[in-house]
């Protein structure tokens, strides 16, 4: 479905970019990468929850910590109802928002699934609009959002 890039700290993972081509997570990571250091076996178990999720065992991504300094308080909100959305359901931008305390800030919630820097980990694919639309999905395009929720339906 695609590629990942991983980037992270002693705390846990800081980003995770999921892309159509390497070249694409490289510039999708911009200016992460600055400071980074390349040490892929620190990954090993971030890489083998991915590896469970896409041969269907979903649930393997909530072992993935994540690394939330510096987060604004309702993204971080957003982001933590975002995991509990049960893989291969959907809910929607208002629903979020609720969940995250700000009932009237779906476009918030959106905004918060548009700047989400854990694609997969913080399941945004999971997320609808209020009539059953797909939206945008910054990891690959409303394509990979499909294919992410049918996976995760005939796994469920």
């Amino acid at each position: 479905m695609g590629w990942v890039g991983l980037v992270g700290s002693d705390q846990g993972l800081r980003r995770l970019s999921f892309q159509p081509s390497p070249q694409e997570v490289v510039e999708d990571l911009g200016s992460t990468l600055d400071h980074a250091t390349e040490d892929a076996g620190s990954f090993t178990d971030i890489v083998s929850c991915l590896e469970r999720y896409f041969q269907g065992e979903t649930s393997a991504l909530d072992e993935i910590d994540l690394d939330l300094r510096g987060v604004p308080p309702f993204f971080g909100e957003a982001w933590t109802a975002c995991r509990t959305i049960p893989p291969g359901e959907t809910r929607s931008y208002a629903w979020l928002a609720s969940e995250a305390g700000r009932p009237l800030a779906a476009r918030a919630a959106g905004q918060a699934m548009a700047k989400n820097p854990y694609a997969l980990i913080i399941p945004c694919h999971r997320v609808i609009a209020s009539n059953g639309d797909l939206r945008g999905y910054g990891a690959g395009g409303l394509t990979v959002k499909a294919k992410l929720l049918q996976m995760e339906r005939k796994d469920a």
